[in-house]
């Protein structure tokens, strides 16, 4: 599968910050896993939310345009 320059432009450039906010949580110090792991899961359920809710109203403008 090709990939194209958005897709290193998205996970590459645009998403440097979180890279940089999940090593902070797990190379800081003092560690504190409990609070690194709980940020993490903020960040997947928020994903997962978005996601989600894209493919509900994809779904839906499908349905009522095609």
């Amino acid at each position: 599968m090709e990939t194209g320059p958005g897709t290193w432009l998205i996970f590459g450039i645009v998403l440097l910050p979180v890279y940089g906010v999940l090593l902070a949580w797990f190379l800081d110090k003092p560690r504190d896993f409990k609070k690194a792991f709980l940020g993490v899961g903020y960040l997947v359920g928020l994903t997962a939310l978005l996601w989600g809710g894209m493919t509900a109203v994809t779904l839906l403008i499908g349905a009522i345009f095609f």
